[in-house]
Protein backbone atom coordinates (compact mmCIF):
# COMPACT_ATOMS: atom_id res chain seq x y z
CA UNK A 1 0.00 0.00 0.00
CA UNK A 2 1.18 3.19 -0.95
CA UNK A 3 0.91 6.02 1.53
CA UNK A 4 -1.95 8.68 0.70
CA UNK A 5 -0.84 12.39 0.06
CA UNK A 6 -2.68 15.13 1.60
CA UNK A 7 -5.08 16.57 -0.90
CA UNK A 8 -4.58 20.74 -1.10
CA UNK A 9 -7.50 20.80 0.94
CA UNK A 10 -6.10 19.92 3.95
CA UNK A 11 -3.25 22.40 4.23
CA UNK A 12 -5.16 25.18 3.65
CA UNK A 13 -8.17 24.37 6.25
CA UNK A 14 -4.94 23.78 8.95
CA UNK A 15 -3.92 27.48 8.03
CA UNK A 16 -7.58 28.70 9.00
CA UNK A 17 -7.66 27.43 11.91
CA UNK A 18 -4.69 28.63 13.16
CA UNK A 19 -5.14 32.32 11.31
CA UNK A 20 -8.37 31.83 13.58
CA UNK A 21 -6.95 30.89 16.94
CA UNK A 22 -4.67 33.64 16.11
CA UNK A 23 -7.38 36.29 15.77
CA UNK A 24 -9.56 34.56 19.18
CA UNK A 25 -5.96 35.18 20.83
CA UNK A 26 -5.90 38.52 20.31
CA UNK A 27 -8.86 39.24 21.06
CA UNK A 28 -8.69 37.55 24.43
CA UNK A 29 -5.51 39.72 25.21
CA UNK A 30 -7.26 43.14 23.42
CA UNK A 31 -9.71 42.55 26.07
CA UNK A 32 -7.58 42.02 29.23
CA UNK A 33 -5.73 44.57 28.44
CA UNK A 34 -8.99 46.98 28.36
CA UNK A 35 -10.50 45.39 31.68
CA UNK A 36 -7.00 46.52 32.87
CA UNK A 37 -6.85 49.76 31.85
CA UNK A 38 -10.99 50.62 32.44
CA UNK A 39 -10.02 48.91 36.58
CA UNK A 40 -6.77 51.52 36.87
CA UNK A 41 -9.09 54.00 35.52
CA UNK A 42 -11.72 53.82 38.13
CA UNK A 43 -9.24 53.61 40.72
CA UNK A 44 -7.60 56.92 39.81
CA UNK A 45 -11.17 58.10 39.37
CA UNK A 46 -12.21 57.53 42.82
CA UNK A 47 -8.50 59.11 44.50
CA UNK A 48 -8.61 61.92 42.38
CA UNK A 49 -12.49 63.22 41.85
CA UNK A 50 -13.18 65.13 38.29
CA UNK A 51 -14.04 68.30 39.85
CA UNK A 52 -14.74 70.09 36.52
CA UNK A 53 -17.35 67.04 35.90
CA UNK A 54 -19.64 68.21 38.62
CA UNK A 55 -22.86 69.63 38.24
CA UNK A 56 -23.83 73.49 38.52
CA UNK A 57 -26.14 73.93 41.70
CA UNK A 58 -29.39 75.88 40.32
CA UNK A 59 -29.61 79.36 41.56
CA UNK A 60 -32.65 80.57 43.28
CA UNK A 61 -33.86 83.30 45.30
CA UNK A 62 -35.11 82.77 48.37
CA UNK A 63 -36.32 85.48 51.44
CA UNK A 64 -34.17 85.43 54.68
CA UNK A 65 -36.94 84.52 57.61
CA UNK A 66 -34.54 87.18 60.04
CA UNK A 67 -34.23 89.71 57.53
CA UNK A 68 -36.69 89.55 54.96
CA UNK A 69 -34.31 90.31 52.16
CA UNK A 70 -33.87 88.36 49.21
CA UNK A 71 -30.99 86.32 48.62
CA UNK A 72 -29.81 84.09 46.20
CA UNK A 73 -27.54 81.43 46.29
CA UNK A 74 -25.26 82.58 43.75
CA UNK A 75 -24.65 85.42 46.66
CA UNK A 76 -22.51 83.05 48.36
CA UNK A 77 -20.09 81.92 45.26
CA UNK A 78 -16.68 81.97 46.22
CA UNK A 79 -17.89 80.05 49.66
CA UNK A 80 -19.04 76.55 50.21
CA UNK A 81 -22.29 75.50 50.77
CA UNK A 82 -24.35 73.62 52.51
CA UNK A 83 -28.21 73.79 51.27
CA UNK A 84 -30.39 71.78 54.04
CA UNK A 85 -33.45 71.13 52.50
CA UNK A 86 -35.92 70.31 54.81
CA UNK A 87 -39.44 70.81 56.24
CA UNK A 88 -40.62 72.53 59.57
CA UNK A 89 -42.94 68.97 60.28
CA UNK A 90 -40.32 66.90 59.30
CA UNK A 91 -38.74 64.76 62.40
CA UNK A 92 -35.41 63.72 60.73
CA UNK A 93 -34.96 67.52 59.87
CA UNK A 94 -36.05 68.20 63.69
CA UNK A 95 -33.41 65.24 64.76
CA UNK A 96 -30.48 66.39 62.59
CA UNK A 97 -30.44 69.86 63.92
CA UNK A 98 -27.59 68.98 66.78
CA UNK A 99 -25.32 68.05 63.89
CA UNK A 100 -26.16 71.07 61.94
CA UNK A 101 -25.09 73.21 64.87
CA UNK A 102 -21.99 71.25 65.64
CA UNK A 103 -21.36 72.26 61.62
CA UNK A 104 -22.04 75.70 61.77
CA UNK A 105 -20.06 76.37 65.00
CA UNK A 106 -17.09 74.09 63.48
CA UNK A 107 -17.19 75.31 60.21
CA UNK A 108 -19.56 78.86 59.93
CA UNK A 109 -17.55 81.71 58.86
CA UNK A 110 -15.79 83.19 56.09
CA UNK A 111 -15.47 79.96 53.81
CA UNK A 112 -18.58 78.09 54.65
CA UNK A 113 -22.32 79.15 55.09
CA UNK A 114 -25.06 76.80 56.14
CA UNK A 115 -28.76 77.35 54.59
CA UNK A 116 -31.71 75.39 55.62
CA UNK A 117 -34.59 76.24 52.78
CA UNK A 118 -37.88 74.87 53.12
CA UNK A 119 -39.17 73.25 49.81
CA UNK A 120 -42.67 72.37 52.02
CA UNK A 121 -45.43 74.53 50.00
CA UNK A 122 -47.16 74.80 53.15
CA UNK A 123 -44.10 76.46 55.21
CA UNK A 124 -43.98 80.03 55.35
CA UNK A 125 -41.66 82.18 56.37
CA UNK A 126 -43.43 82.53 60.42
CA UNK A 127 -42.95 78.88 60.88
CA UNK A 128 -39.65 78.45 59.60
CA UNK A 129 -38.61 81.97 61.64
CA UNK A 130 -40.02 79.14 64.69
CA UNK A 131 -38.17 76.51 64.12
CA UNK A 132 -35.22 78.17 63.73
CA UNK A 133 -35.26 79.77 67.30
CA UNK A 134 -37.08 76.66 68.71
CA UNK A 135 -33.23 75.51 68.14
CA UNK A 136 -31.29 78.55 69.08
CA UNK A 137 -29.69 78.41 65.10
CA UNK A 138 -27.83 81.41 63.81
CA UNK A 139 -27.46 80.78 60.43
CA UNK A 140 -29.81 81.62 58.03
CA UNK A 141 -33.46 79.88 57.30
CA UNK A 142 -34.85 81.15 53.84
CA UNK A 143 -38.34 80.19 52.35
CA UNK A 144 -37.43 80.40 48.36
CA UNK A 145 -39.63 82.18 45.97
CA UNK A 146 -40.61 78.94 44.07
CA UNK A 147 -40.39 75.94 46.24
CA UNK A 148 -41.63 73.44 44.25
CA UNK A 149 -39.42 74.15 41.22
CA UNK A 150 -36.52 74.08 43.44
CA UNK A 151 -37.19 70.74 44.60
CA UNK A 152 -37.71 69.51 41.52
CA UNK A 153 -34.01 71.56 40.41
CA UNK A 154 -32.09 69.76 43.01
CA UNK A 155 -34.14 66.19 43.32
CA UNK A 156 -35.58 66.87 46.56
CA UNK A 157 -37.93 63.66 47.34
CA UNK A 158 -37.43 63.37 50.72
CA UNK A 159 -36.48 65.27 54.13
CA UNK A 160 -33.69 66.32 54.93
CA UNK A 161 -31.53 66.41 51.54
CA UNK A 162 -28.49 68.09 51.49
CA UNK A 163 -26.67 69.40 48.97
CA UNK A 164 -22.68 70.92 49.25
CA UNK A 165 -21.84 73.03 46.60
CA UNK A 166 -18.45 74.17 46.05
CA UNK A 167 -16.76 77.54 46.08
CA UNK A 168 -17.64 77.57 42.45
CA UNK A 169 -21.35 76.55 43.11
CA UNK A 170 -20.95 73.11 41.72
CA UNK A 171 -22.68 70.23 43.49
CA UNK A 172 -19.74 67.97 45.34
CA UNK A 173 -21.94 66.35 47.22
CA UNK A 174 -25.88 65.44 47.64
CA UNK A 175 -28.22 63.24 50.29
CA UNK A 176 -31.06 62.23 51.22
CA UNK A 177 -32.42 61.47 54.60
CA UNK A 178 -30.37 61.87 57.58
CA UNK A 179 -26.31 61.62 57.02
CA UNK A 180 -23.92 60.71 60.18
CA UNK A 181 -22.26 63.86 61.07
CA UNK A 182 -18.85 62.39 60.00
CA UNK A 183 -19.96 61.62 56.61
CA UNK A 184 -20.90 65.72 56.29
CA UNK A 185 -18.25 66.76 57.79
CA UNK A 186 -15.66 65.11 55.38
CA UNK A 187 -17.73 66.32 52.44
CA UNK A 188 -17.16 69.26 53.41
CA UNK A 189 -13.43 69.11 54.29
CA UNK A 190 -12.87 67.85 51.12
CA UNK A 191 -15.07 70.92 49.39
CA UNK A 192 -13.35 73.41 51.69
CA UNK A 193 -9.53 71.81 50.51
CA UNK A 194 -6.09 72.45 52.49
Amino acid sequence: MTPSKPTGRTAPRAFRIRGTLGTRERIVCAAIVVAIGLSVLAVVARITPPTRALPPGPDFRMWDTQTMKSIRVSDFRGKVVLLDFMATWCRACRESMPDLLTINRTYGGDAFVLLSVTTDVLDNVAKMEAFRKEFSANWTFAVPVDAARIAEDYGVTGYPTYVLLDREGRIAYRAIGPVPLETLESSIDASLGP
